[in-house]
């Protein structure tokens, strides 16, 4: 083999050794599938809920928390069902009550990322959305503060009984921006909701974006910062607070007391709109 040749392997070995190395904070790439077809929640890679705090999801098996059923399901044969109750938070993790699954690396999104998401969402007709604060999917940021995007329902970023798009922005990390909701609607409990999102992942006003289907038809956001838009112009990731990972499940205020339950159906992850897995 030729020295060139040599040198070019070299190089390619350090470059695969470099990428794995940086994996939590790479990007999702060729994409992702979260949807619980195989039965338990090993295509997640972490798991967090009032018992595991947080663990590997291949260790961590069925609870009253998080568990992978048969009985509610949108597409396949399995959905995830995530229960929070009052007191439900996890021993050494601030901030709330909560039953997630995340993906870090696996998920993750960097400044120029294109991104197609889409899965479905059930609220269960016992749902609690008359006080305090949910979260039941986010885009949460490599550092720690509210989700750059999420899903939320509750009175605090919305209205009673109501769900939609929460986007957090901030200047800097620890110094908050804005708070937006440019898209709500009223909860259906009971029923499923196919979300897809097209997001842009930036901390530039001038090129993060998102885009928002719901049930198959295209919506328009309502509210600022782009109401009567169809594509919002926001900054959708922490300037200088690195990229983000996706989170699935239900997470909410302290002061909910009430029980609640959400089903989760059918994630993927994708880099263009053709890539994603059918619901």
């Amino acid at each position: 083999m030729r020295l060139g040749s040599v040198s070019a392997a070299l190089l390619l070995l350090l470059v695969a050794v470099c990428s794995q190395a940086g994996a939590p904070l790479a990007s999702a790439g060729n994409g992702f599938i979260g949807d619980f077809e195989t039965g338990n929640l090993n295509q997640w890679q972490n798991c967090q809920d009032v018992q595991v705090v947080s663990l590997p999801c291949n260790l961590v098996g069925p609870s009253q928390s998080i568990s992978v059923e048969s009985d509610v399901v949108r597409q396949g044969r399995f959905a995830a069902r995530f229960q929070v109750r009052g007191g439900d938070q996890p021993a050494g993790l601030c901030c709330g009550d909560r039953a997630e699954v995340s993906g870090e690396g696996a998920t993750a999104a960097n400044e120029g990322d294109d991104r197609w998401y889409q899965w479905s969402t059930r609220f269960d007709t016992g749902f609690p959305a008359t006080q305090g604060w949910s979260v039941v999917s986010q885009w949460h940021a490599i550092q720690d503060g509210s989700p750059p995007v999420a899903i939320d329902s509750g009175p605090v970023n919305i209205s009673p009984n109501h769900w939609g798009i929460t986007v957090s922005t901030w200047n800097a990390p620890g110094i908050a921006g804005p708070t937006f909701t440019p898209w709500s609607a009223p909860i259906d409990r009971g029923a499923w909701n196919d979300i897809k999102m097209h997001i842009h992942w930036s901390a530039n006003d001038s090129f993060g974006f998102i885009e928002f289907w719901l049930d198959g038809a295209r919506q328009t956001f309502t509210a600022a910062p782009c109401a009567g838009q169809t594509r919002c112009m926001v900054r959708t990731l922490m300037p200088g607070g690195g990229g983000v990972y996706f989170k699935q499940g239900y997470y909410r205020d302290p002061a909910i007391t009430a029980p609640g339950v959400v089903y989760h159906d059918g994630l993927s992850i994708a880099d263009t709109e053709a890539g994603l897995a059918p619901l």
